[in-house]
C-alpha cells in the first residue's frame, strides 16, 4: 500500500511538471536551438567578447507597429552595437551561427570537432567573460491574433550564465545581473551573479515588428567556469498571460513542497511528542523536512524577490542542502535502530564533517569557491549513500524500513535524473528537474508508513486502555501499571511497609439472616466504597479475604507519608463505615469495623511461581498488622507505636487511650494507639 501510493505521488510530480511543459506548446514560440517537438530548433549565432557602443540620435521606438504601449519604458541607454537589428559593418564579423543554445561557449566545437574556447580562464582573460546570442525571429499579425492571443508578449529566458542584459530590437528591455549602463567589460561583483533565475522580460508593443524579422539579442557574463552560456532550460515567446500562468503553477509547485515538507516536520514532531518520547528518529527527519523545505525555497524563484545577493541565495541552497543530508542520514540511523560498532563511528565522522562544511560554506569569500566546494561535497554523500545501504540491510527488519528503503530508492533515482540533465548529455532527452519533488515523494512515503504506525498505535492504546479498565477491578493503580508496563518479575525485595487489615464486624451474623444474592450485593457495596477511599489513600489493595481488606504503602511507589496515609485513610474508613449503613437503609452499627495498622520491614514483591503470581507483602510487620486488626475494637483504629512514631506521633495523630498486648507469636508486649482523630498535614 505504501509502495503504491509513493509511486502515485512519484509519477504525479513528474507528470505535472512535464504537462506545464507540453500543454500550451501551440500558445509559446520556443527558441531553443534543438529540435523540440518535432519541429526545428531556433537558430542562433554567438559572438565571444563584449560589444562596442554607438551613438545614435534616435531615443524612441520606430519600425514597430504604430501602437501606443503605455507601460513601455525608454531611457537614454547605451547602445551596443551587438544588439542593434541592423549590425554595423565593425560588428558583423566574428559571429559562430548555428549556435546551439542549450551548449555552454565552452563546449561548443567547430566543423573539425575541435572546441572553440577549451579553456574558461583564457576566455575571460580575453573577452572580459562576456558573450553574445544573437537570433531573428518571425511574428506574424496571424501569430498575435491567433497564437498569441494577445499584443503584450514576454521572453523567457532560461538560466543565461551568470548575468545578462537583453535586448529587443536594439532596445533593452530589462536584465539581471547587468543594467542598461553597465560598461563595456565591467567585473561584476559575486552579489550580482544569478546563474540560476529565470529571467522574464517583456517585449513593448512597438517593437514588435510583423514585416520584418524581429531580433533579439542577450548579453550574458559569466565571471566563474559555472556553465557559461545558455542552459539546457526553456526559452520561448508567450503572452505576458500564458508566462504568468505557467510561473503562477511553478510557484504553485514550489509552494506545494514547502508546505507540504513544513506540515509533514510538524507532523513529525508532533509524532514523536505524542507518541515516541525516546525515538529521535522523527527528530532528525522533522529536522530534514524543514530544510528540505529552505532548500526548495532557495531553488525557487520567490527567493529573488525576498533576497538581492547571489552569492548569499547560493549560500542558503547550500547550507539547507547539508543539513537536510546530515538528519536525513541520521535519521536513517536511529530509525534502522543500528548504533553500534562501525555505525556509531561513523555517524559521529559524518556529523564532524557537516559541521565543517556547514562552516566552510560560510567561509568561503567567491562564487567560484563555493560551487567548486559543494561540487565535491557532493561526491562525499555518494559515498553516505553507500553506506546509507548497508545501514539499511542492517536493519531490514525493523518495521516500516520497506517504506523508507523504496523512498530512498526513488529519491536517488530523481536526484540522478537531475544530475544528467545538468550535464546536458545527447543521449538523455529529458529536460526536466525533479529533485524537489523527490523528498516530498520520499516524506510522503514515509508519512504514509508513520500513519500506518499512528493507526497500529492508537489501536493499541485503545487495547491497552480496555486492559487497563480490565485490571482495575483486580488491583491497585499502581500495581496495574507495573502489569501493564510488563515491570513486574517473580521475586521480592526488603521495604519499609505500611500495612492495614480491616474486617467487618456483625457481617457473619447479618449474612445468616439473610438470603445470599442480599448479602453479596451489601459485600460489593461495601467493598466498593471502602476500596475507592484506600484508592485515594495511594494504597496498594493488596486483596479481600472473605469479608475482609488488606492494605499496604510503600509498594511499588515509596513515600515518606505512608504510615500517615495508612492511619489517615483507616480513620476516614470508619467513618465512611457509619454512611454506608445509611445508605443500605441498616439501624446504625449494623456493620462496623476492625482496623489495625502497622509499619515496619517486610518482603514485597511476586510471591507464588511464574503462572501464577501475587503482588503482595509477606513477614512479621504484616502479621503484626493483622493481629492488631484481630484485637481491635469495632468502630475503632488501633496502631502500633513504630506507626504512630512513623506517621509523626502526636504532632498529628491525636490517640485516648493506650495498651500493651500480647500478641501471638511475640515475646513482648506490643504498645498500641487508639486513633481519636487525624490532623491534616
Amino acid at each position: 500500500m505504501v509502495l503504491r501510493s509513493f509511486v502515485f505521488y512519484s509519477l504525479f510530480f513528474l507528470t505535472s511538471n512535464l504537462f506545464s511543459q507540453v500543454v500550451f506548446t501551440n500558445s509559446i514560440l520556443d527558441l531553443r536551438s534543438k529540435k523540440s517537438f518535432g519541429k526545428e530548433g531556433q537558430k542562433w549565432s554567438f559572438r565571444p567578447g563584449d560589444s562596442d557602443l554607438v551613438e545614435l540620435e534616435e531615443r524612441t521606438p520606430s519600425g514597430g507597429e504604430e501602437i501606443e504601449d503605455p507601460e513601455a519604458e525608454f531611457t537614454n541607454q547605451l547602445f551596443y552595437a551587438n544588439s542593434l537589428s541592423e549590425l554595423p559593418t565593425s560588428s558583423r564579423n566574428g559571429w559562430l551561427s548555428g549556435f546551439s543554445i542549450q551548449t555552454p561557449w565552452t563546449l561548443v566545437k567547430d566543423g573539425d570537432g575541435e572546441v572553440y574556447f577549451p579553456g574558461f580562464e583564457d576566455y575571460r582573460k580575453e573577452h572580459k567573460g562576456y558573450g553574445w546570442y544573437r537570433t531573428e525571429i518571425n511574428i506574424t499579425t496571424e501569430d498575435l491574433l491567433k497564437r498569441f492571443r494577445s499584443r503584450s508578449l514576454t521572453v523567457r529566458l532560461g538560466q543565461i550564465g551568470q548575468a545578462d542584459a537583453v535586448y529587443w530590437n536594439g532596445r533593452f528591455i530589462g536584465s539581471t545581473g547587468l543594467s542598461y549602463d553597465t560598461p563595456p567589460d565591467a567585473e561584476l561583483e559575486d552579489r550580482n551573479l544569478f546563474p540560476d533565475k529565470i529571467r522574464f522580460y517583456r517585449i513593448p508593443y512597438n517593437l514588435i515588428y510583423t514585416d520584418r524579422p524581429n531580433v533579439l539579442a542577450v548579453r550574458v557574463y559569466a565571471k566563474y567556469h559555472i556553465l557559461p552560456g545558455l542552459s539546457q532550460d526553456k526559452f520561448y515567446i508567450s503572452s505576458i498571460r500564458y508566462s504568468e500562468r505557467a510561473e503562477y503553477w511553478n510557484d504553485f509547485k514550489k509552494i506545494f513542497v514547502i508546505v507540504l515538507t513544513v506540515l509533514l516536520g510538524s507532523f513529525y514532531l508532533y509524532w514523536q511528542f505524542l507518541f515516541r518520547e525516546e525515538d529521535r528518529a522523527t527528530i532528525f527527519y522533522a529536522l530534514a523536512s524543514f530544510f528540505m523545505a529552505v532548500n526548495t525555497l532557495s531553488q525557487s524563484q520567490i527567493i529573488y524577490s525576498i533576497l538581492s545577493n547571489g552569492i548569499w541565495i547560493k549560500r542558503m541552497e547550500y547550507l539547507s542542502w547539508i543539513l537536510l543530508i546530515h538528519f536525513l542520514f541520521n535519521f536513517v540511523v536511529q530509525f534502522s535502530k543500528v548504533h553500534e560498532g562501525i555505525v556509531r563511528r561513523l555517524n559521529r565522522f559524518i556529523d564532524v564533517l557537516g559541521i565543517l562544511a556547514f562552516a566552510a560554506v560560510l567561509a568561503i569569500p567567491n562564487y567560484y569557491q563555493l560551487y567548486q566546494f559543494f561540487y565535491y561535497w557532493s561526491f562525499l554523500t555518494v559515498l553516505f549513500s553507500f553506506f546509507l545501504i548497508y545501514i539499511i540491510f542492517l536493519g531490514r527488519k525493523t518495521p516500516a524500513m520497506g517504506s523508507v528503503s523504496f523512498g530512498l530508492l526513488f529519491m536517488g533515482l530523481f536526484l540522478l535524473n537531475d544530475i544528467l540533465v545538468q550535464m546536458q548529455l545527447d543521449f538523455y532527452p529529458i529536460e526536466t528537474y525533479v529533485k524537489d519533488y523527490a523528498f516530498a515523494g520520499f516524506s510522503v512515503s514515509v508519512a504514509l508508513s508513520i500513519i500506518n504506525n499512528m493507526v497500529k498505535s492508537k489501536k493499541l492504546v485503545e487495547k491497552q486502555k480496555e486492559e487497563k479498565d480490565r485490571l482495575s477491578r483486580y488491583f491497585s493503580p499502581e500495581v496495574m501499571e507495573t502489569i501493564v508496563n510488563e515491570q513486574i518479575k517473580l521475586g521480592g525485595e526488603e521495604r519499609p511497609i505500611a500495612t492495614l487489615f480491616s474486617d467487618i464486624v456483625g457481617f457473619t451474623t447479618f449474612s445468616e439472616k439473610n438470603p445470599p444474592s442480599v448479602v453479596l450485593g451489601n459485600l460489593n457495596t461495601i467493598f466498593e466504597n471502602l476500596s475507592e477511599l484506600i484508592f485515594n489513600y495511594s494504597a496498594t489493595l493488596d486483596k479481600y479475604i472473605g469479608d475482609a481488606i488488606m492494605a499496604f504503602w510503600g509498594a511499588p511507589k515509596q513515600s515518606p507519608d505512608d504510615a500517615y496515609n495508612a492511619i489517615a485513610c483507616a480513620f476516614e474508613m470508619q467513618k465512611k463505615m457509619v454512611e454506608i449503613n445509611e445508605k443500605l437503609g441498616l439501624p446504625p452499627n449494623t456493620f462496623r469495623l476492625r482496623i489495625g495498622v502497622n509499619f515496619g520491614e517486610a518482603i514485597v514483591g511476586n510471591i507464588g511461581s511464574m503462572r501464577r503470581m501475587d503482588y503482595t507483602v509477606i513477614g512479621d510487620a504484616v502479621n503484626t498488622a493483622a493481629r492488631l486488626e484481630s484485637h481491635g475494637t469495632p468502630g475503632r483504629v488501633v496502631v502500633s507505636e513504630s506507626a504512630f512514631l512513623a506517621a509523626g506521633g502526636d504532632k498529628y495523630i491525636k490517640y485516648d487511650e493506650t495498651k500493651d498486648l500480647m500478641l501471638k507469636g511475640k515475646a513482648e508486649p506490643v504498645k498500641v494507639y487508639y486513633i481519636s482523630d487525624v490532623l491534616k498535614k
